[in-house]
């Protein structure tokens, strides 16, 4: 196709790939033509798993494509260097290949060009992106025969001149999954005319000889999708996904994140060496003034308590928080970040937590030690010292005291060190914190802690992001490049339409999340369960709306920048857009009856108690 450079874009400070057409096929007007047009279609594209397109310049001799830069290798690198994969590597590769085609499917976007050069495995996450969506040009060659893509790859269908569909990435998906885990590909020949016609009538050798350890269902998989015909594989990529008997992993949380997420590991030694330090202060005054008796040290001793347990931690806890959001606003994360990897950071512990299982029994021992320690610490200090002591007993309470307070906050400090320290993910401790980081006290946090902050830089890894968030992120980056002229004549409310329709798709997604999850608890001719369904399919569509919307938005703005100016067809998208804002906002706010549903759901099978109902937006 032709030649891959590594560039940086000056304007945002960031490294890019930048696709550069062959001048052969730059010099055809009919190839330059498609080559522009998929490209443009790759690029409104947005998915953790696909590689983002940037921009596409036409009118450049030959045309480019902007496109992110993976910092790893291709799979086809990968299995030159280590050999055939291991099975959980590659049904981990297959998975998120997969699911990255079923979204191109039902955006009408068909690869044709499925190959191990085009799957990009990240360095740091391990993650696999897709790339070079649609960007297979028919070329002839030397022989007069037609060739579409990689021979290696081609299904039977596509081989015999008909047109490609979503089957026949499923067939190329096959090829990839047998090669990984055989360490060679399904069909070898001397010629290219060879390895084609075995596409054609050859059966493969059979893939279990050749993956020893592999699940049969993955090997079973892989041979269904290597079917001569169309019909016989497949249905669509959610059936790949269903045979592979799990959803897909949890999206890869971008290190920046995943690192502000891990910072209680950091802030835990620092918790368990100061703790027994400043208990010592107060069981040292207390010992003073048994040995004394003088009033002043019983006075501080109790002032130096309170800040122990409170304000010290808390003021030390406050400037590590503030640090840590500073470090990562530093690399272009935001309150929205962080509430969209949320989630995928709550099924990584939760993963964690049931993998470990219970807790370790030291670590339990020495919980509930130091709790029992506390509660009668509060009773020496809250009931028998006011009342009814005198003399030589209050001393002795008083020193039995400031032991255990000693002794408690030592239980503590080694507490918090033990293996067996660590919250339930989905007890109230976890449940109150994720509440807070979805409110708006925590939006008025990040800014504090962000401000005057001016080295920020450009976030360069958006895996974790949904797709609405991924939009409406690359809609205010557009919409601060255009002239003022355009904002003046186009309105400046379209940042702020954009986060509306932008936190309506994302209330919408997770509203149908949560009735998902009830339904499933819910026998199958439940009344509810049908009322369910029902609600559940339109706020589904609604966020289908919601999302289109953006994208054809982000399109517009891009053909504006562009031009310089605003055109026809951008007015005509912000009026559907501000229309749909209205719709959503209204319907957001009028679910009351899905959270009735909801309601009963959660009495009849206990599942949507579990998640509270998003804030409808503008609550």
């Amino acid at each position: 196709m032709g030649t891959v450079w590594l560039a940086r874009d000056v304007r945002l400070d960031r490294l890019v790939a930048i696709k550069v057409l062959h001048p052969d096929l730059a010099a055809d007007p009919v190839a330059r033509e498609r080559f522009v047009a998929e490209a443009r279609t790759a690029a409104r594209l947005a998915h953790p798993h696909v590689v983002p397109v940037f921009a596409v310049e036409a009118a450049h001799d030959p045309p480019l494509i902007v496109m992110a830069l993976v910092d790893g290798e291709t799979a086809a690198a990968r299995l030159a260097r280590r050999g055939a994969l291991p099975a959980a590597e590659v049904e981990r590769i297959l998975r998120e290949i997969a699911w990255a085609l079923g979204y191109a499917h039902a955006a009408g976007v068909v690869h044709r060009d499925l190959t191990l050069a085009n799957i990009l495995l990240e360095r740091e996450t391990g993650r696999a992106l897709l790339a070079d969506f649609g960007l297979a040009v028919a070329r002839e060659a030397p022989d007069g025969s037609p060739v579409f893509g990689t021979p290696g790859y081609l299904a039977p269908e596509l081989i015999r001149g008909e047109l490609a569909d979503a089957r026949s990435d499923l067939y190329a998906l096959g090829v990839v999954g047998y090669t990984l885990l055989a360490g060679r590909p399904p069909f070898r020949g001397d010629s290219t005319g060879e390895v084609l016609a075995r596409h054609l009538v050859a059966a493969p050798d059979p893939l279990g000889p050749q993956a020893a350890g592999a699940p049969r269902r993955l090997v079973e998989l892989i041979e269904t999708c290597l079917a001569k015909e169309p019909a016989q594989r497949p249905r669509d990529a959610d059936e790949v996904l269903a045979r592979l008997d799990r959803t897909p992993e949890t999206v890869a949380i971008a290190p920046p994140l995943a690192d502000w997420f891990a910072r209680w590991e950091r802030i835990r030694p620092i918790y368990a060496l100061a703790t027994p330090i400043l208990g010592l202060q107060p069981s040292l005054l207390v010992w003073g003034y048994f040995s004394s008796g003088r009033a002043p040290l019983l006075a501080a001793a109790v002032v130096t308590t309170l800040a122990s347990m409170t304000a010290i931690p808390v003021a030390i806890h406050l400037a590590s928080e503030v640090s840590a959001l500073r470090r990562l606003q530093h690399h272009g994360f935001g309150i929205d970040d962080i509430r969209a990897a949320w989630p995928h950071w709550a099924a990584q512990l939760q993963e964690r937590y049931d993998r470990d299982g219970l807790r370790p029994l030291a670590g339990r021992v020495i919980f509930d030690l130091t709790a029992i320690g506390a509660l009668l610490l509060v009773v020496t200090f809250g009931y028998v010292l006011p009342f009814g002591t005198e003399g030589y007993v209050r001393s002795a309470l008083l020193s039995m005291a400031s032991t255990l307070f000693l002794a408690v906050m030592t239980g503590v400090s080694v507490g918090v060190l033990a293996p067996g320290f660590r919250f339930k993910p989905t007890g109230w401790f976890r449940r109150t914190v994720a509440r807070f980081w979805h409110s708006r006290a925590a939006s008025l946090v990040t800014r504090l802690a962000g401000a005057r902050q001016h080295d920020r830089l450009a976030a360069t890894q958006t895996l974790h992001r949904s797709t609405e968030l991924v939009l409406g992120l690359a809609i205010e980056e557009i919409w601060r490049s255009l002239p003022v002229a355009v904002h003046r004549e186009v309105g400046d409310d379209v940042p702020t339409m954009a986060a509306t329709l932008r936190r309506a798709a994302e209330e919408l997604r997770h509203l149908a999340e949560q009735m998902r999850e009830a339904e499933a608890q819910l026998p199958f001719d439940a009344p509810e369960r049908i009322d369910l369904a029902g609600e559940r399919e339109q706020i589904e569509e609604q966020q289908r709306q919601a999302v289109a919307t953006l994208e054809r938005l982000r399109l517009q703005l891009l053909r504006t920048m562009a031009d310089r100016r605003p055109t026809a067809d951008l007015t005509t998208q912000l009026e559907r857009a501000r229309e749909l804002e209205r719709d959503l906002v209204r319907g957001v706010i009028a679910h009351d009856e899905v959270r009735r549903l909801l309601r009963g759901a959660a009495r009849r099978g206990g599942a949507a108690a579990r998640t509270p109902t998003p804030t409808p937006v503008g609550a």
